[in-house]
């Protein structure tokens, strides 16, 4: 990675390879798009783990020499997983407010984790347990919304694009019903 005052990549927890990072979407009355305001790209401090190399490359692959130098492309990979994070209601003090932001995404997609264990638990399966090997299986990304338009702005650049597959907008939920 070139010396840059500004560069893509992040130096934060959410980047561990332990962790299941979580982005946000927008677009309620067409398809998801790509939030502008959602972090994600890859990490200076973590390396890539193994359960993200083929949908990573891919991406890679896809973009070429987009922001070529901003970031370090061997980093791990995030978001894993994203969920629309735009107009949800909620009381703030005997008011009631809209709120945008992952803070808005991370309880629907912990919630829908939630459910789909207590539909395993109850036909007598196991819990999904860690699920980023899920998310990054075919089984799993085949269960994702894939979005496909929109970026996540940053350094004067377009940032990240959202293309077909793992992408730093990442997939979304699965709808359950």
């Amino acid at each position: 990675m070139r010396a840059s005052p500004c560069n893509l990549s992040y130096t934060t927890r959410q980047t561990h390879k332990s962790h299941t990072s979580l982005g946000a979407t927008t677009g309620f009355n067409g398809p998801e798009v790509a939030a502008d305001f959602s972090g994600g790209g890859f990490s200076n401090i973590f390396p890539r783990p193994t359960y993200q190399s083929a949908a990573v490359e891919n991406y890679l692959n896809t973009i070429g020499g987009t922001n070529a130098g901003l970031f370090n492309s061997s980093g791990r990979a995030f978001p894993d997983i994203s969920a629309r994070g735009v107009n949800y209601l909620t009381e703030i003090n005997g008011s009631f407010w809209t709120i945008d932001g992952t803070s808005a995404s991370a309880p629907v997609i912990a919630s829908i984790v939630a459910l789909l264990n207590d539909t395993r638990l109850n036909l007598g399966l196991p819990s999904l347990g860690f699920i980023n090997l899920l998310l990054y299986s075919q089984q799993g990304a085949a269960a994702l919304n894939d979005v496909t338009s929109g970026s996540n702005p940053g350094c004067g650049t377009q940032g990240f694009p959202a293309v077909g597959g793992w992408n730093p907008a990442r997939i979304a939920v699965v709808t359950i019903g």
